[in-house]
C-alpha cells in the first residue's frame, strides 16, 4: 500500500494531467453536438470491433460443441427421413410396417483415430457401451457407407472400416436394381470393387450403388458409391467393375452409428433356417 501511495504522490501532474484531459473532452462532447457523435460513433465502432473479435475467438473453441450438436441433429434427421423413405415405398402402413419403419435408430459418434494405410484398416469412436453402442451395428458418414462396430470398451468402440480386406457391402446398383459385393482390394483408400455381377447385366460408368438392406446392419438405399471403371472379368462370366467410394475416408470426422432393434430377431430366424435345412441335408444324405 505504501508503494502505492509513492507511486501516484511520484506521478501526481501526470495523473492530474490525464484526469483534467478527461474532464475537458467529456465537456467537448456533451456542449458540442458534432464532437458528440463522432466521438460516440468512434466508440460504437471501437467497441462493436472488439466484440466481434471476442465472439470469434468465443466461436472458435465452441466450435467442437457445434459440430458435435450438428451431428446429433442430423442424426435424428437422418432417422426421419429413413421413416419417411419406407412409408413411400408402402402403398399400406400396417402396424408391422410401422415397427419396421422405426426400427433403425441412429447416433452419432467423433472419430478419434483412423487408418487408411494399412491393408485391414479401423476407426476408433468416442461412444461405447456407456452410449448404448454394441458390436454389430453399422457405421456410416454424412456421404455414405463406413464400415461395422467391432469391439467396445464402456467409453469407446472400434469400428472395421470399409477399407478392411475381410469384410464386404452388400451393394446394389439402382439402376437396373443389379445386386453384388463391394470388397475393398487394398489399393487405393477412395476406390473399392464390385463383385459377382453377371455379363448379361447393363452397367454403365456413374451408376450410383448404395446398400441393398439384406443383412440386419444398414437400411437399403445408404450411398456406398459410383461405378466408375467396367470392363470384363477375363476367364470369369461377371464384370470386373471399379467403385469409387462415396466416403473419403482421409477426411472423416464424425460418423452416425446405426442400430437395428429388429436385428437379433432376424439374425435368429436365419440361423435357425440354416440350421434346419443342415439338420434336413443330414437326414437325406443317410
Amino acid at each position: 500500500m505504501q508503494k502505492l501511495f509513492q507511486f501516484l504522490y511520484r506521478y501526481r501532474t501526470f495523473i492530474l494531467f490525464i484526469f483534467l484531459q478527461i474532464v475537458s473532452i467529456g465537456f467537448i462532447v456533451q456542449s458540442n453536438s458534432y464532437q458528440g457523435a463522432v466521438y460516440f460513433n468512434s466508440a460504437n465502432r471501437f467497441s462493436g470491433n472488439v466484440l466481434s473479435y471476442i465472439n470469434n475467438v468465443y466461436g472458435y473453441f465452441r466450435l467442437q460443441q457445434i459440430n458435435e450438436q450438428l451431428a446429433e441433429e442430423n442424426a435424428q434427421l437422418r432417422k426421419s427421413l429413413t421413416i419417411q423413405k419406407n412409408l413411400l415405398n408402402s402403398q399400406i402402413a400396417s402396424k408391422a410396417d410401422s415397427l419396421r419403419d422405426h426400427a433403425f435408430q441412429f447416433r452419432s459418434a467423433r472419430v478419434i483415430n483412423n487408418s487408411t494405410t494399412r491393408f485391414n484398416n479401423y476407426i476408433t469412436l468416442n461412444k461405447g457401451y456407456a452410449d448404448s453402442i454394441k458390436p454389430g451395428m453399422g457405421v456410416i458418414s454424412p456421404l455414405g457407407v463406413v464400415g461395422k462396430i467391432n469391439a467396445c470398451s464402456n467409453h469407446f468402440s472400434t469400428a472395421i472400416s470399409l477399407l478392411h480386406g475381410k469384410w464386404s457391402v452388400s451393394g446394389q446398383i439402382v439402376k437396373g436394381k443389379i445386386d453384388g459385393t463391394v470388397k475393398w482390394d487394398g489399393k487405393n483408400p477412395r476406390y473399392a470393387e464390385m463383385l459377382y455381377v453377371g455379363l448379361h447385366h447393363k452397367v454403365q460408368v456413374n451408376d450410383s450403388i448404395v446398400t441393398t438392406g439384406y443383412n440386419s446392419v444398414y437400411p437399403s438405399g445408404i450411398p456406398i458409391g459410383k461405378v466408375f471403371k467396367v470392363e470384363q472379368d477375363k476367364g470369369r462370366p461377371f464384370f470386373k467393375i471399379k467403385v469409387l467410394l462415396a466416403t473419403d475416408f482421409s477426411k472423416l470426422s464424425y460418423v452416425y452409428i446405426i442400430e437395428n432393434s429388429l436385428a437379433f430377431e432376424k439374425d435368429s430366424l436365419e440361423q435357425d433356417t440354416l440350421q434346419t435345412m443342415n439338420i434336413n441335408k443330414k437326414s437325406s444324405n443317410k
